[in-house]
């Protein structure tokens, strides 16, 4: 199968999800705590996929271990470079396992690959053309991001490698900032290196904290000015500046930490 990306911006062609069968709020300090409407989540989950198949997106979906909460979320656990796919190293124990199924499916498919060997997750990545904006969270370490570095110069990649600091009260990168098409992004309050981004996307449409708190910048960028987003004030703002917007519900896996754009991991555009 083929695997490629040199850019968010470019039309999406297929991606990697994981149904989530075994999703469940393990947080005992969450005010979601196994309060998680199963039949509505389903119906949620089965209309994101949906949608996607309207677009005419070829979708694969990873294996399932029933011990695993948290495998919906398959954007942090790598993310495609060239035709490379990078397996991250999660920073939560409790998802360390996850990475295991994504090896599994590299190796069924024969795709070149490379292991992180320090923290990083795909929600801190943000692919635009020719730069890699890397979140440092707590998920994801300035090593890591030296290490990417590093691995891309030897194996004569040419892109340009930028850490982007934010408020990490916010999990990954893409809760407070994505792009759209070229020239183009969506930006909130928490993105303490404004500027720095500004040098490369100069269109960035700035949302309120409390849309960015509604994972507003979590939406699933499709290409050609079309993307599908749970946020109804961003997927409002987006339809005003020219784009193509499916709203759809995801509240109930929303209540995770993560939206449509932390489930999906992009396998090929172009």
């Amino acid at each position: 199968m083929k695997i490629f990306q040199s850019n968010q911006c470019d039309k999406l062609k297929s991606c990697l999800l994981c149904y989530p069968t075994n999703f469940k709020i393990t947080k005992k300090n969450s005010p979601y705590y196994n309060n998680i409407d199963n039949e509505l989540m389903f119906s949620q989950y089965n209309n994101f996929i949906n949608t996607l198949s309207d677009y005419g997106i070829k979708i694969n979906f990873i294996d399932i271990n029933k011990n695993l909460r948290h495998q919906v979320f398959t954007q942090d656990i790598g993310f495609v470079i060239k035709d490379i796919m990078f397996v991250c190293k999660m920073k939560l124990k409790e998802r360390e396992d996850e990475i295991n199924y994504l090896k599994k499916y590299i190796k069924n498919n024969n795709l070149k690959y490379y292991c992180m060997k320090n923290n990083i997750e795909g929600g801190d990545i943000i692919h635009y053309e020719g730069v890699l904006f890397i979140g440092i969270s707590t998920r994801t370490t300035i090593d890591a991001c030296r290490e990417l570095e590093n691995v891309l110069n030897k194996m004569n990649i040419d892109i340009k490698v930028i850490p982007i600091y934010f408020d990490n009260s916010k999990i990954h990168l893409d809760c407070v900032f994505n792009t759209l098409d070229k020239g183009s992004g969506v930006i909130s309050p928490y993105v303490f290196d404004r500027k720095t981004i500004e040098g490369y996307i100069p269109n960035l449409i700035e949302i309120s904290k409390d849309d960015a708190d509604d994972l507003g910048t979590n939406y699933v960028y499709l290409g050609d000015k079309k993307l599908i987003s749970s946020n109804k004030n961003v997927s409002s703002v987006l339809i005003k500046n020219g784009y193509n917007v499916d709203n759809i519900d995801y509240s109930e896996i929303t209540k995770g930490g993560g939206s449509l754009g932390c489930s999906i991991l992009y396998l090929n555009r172009g």
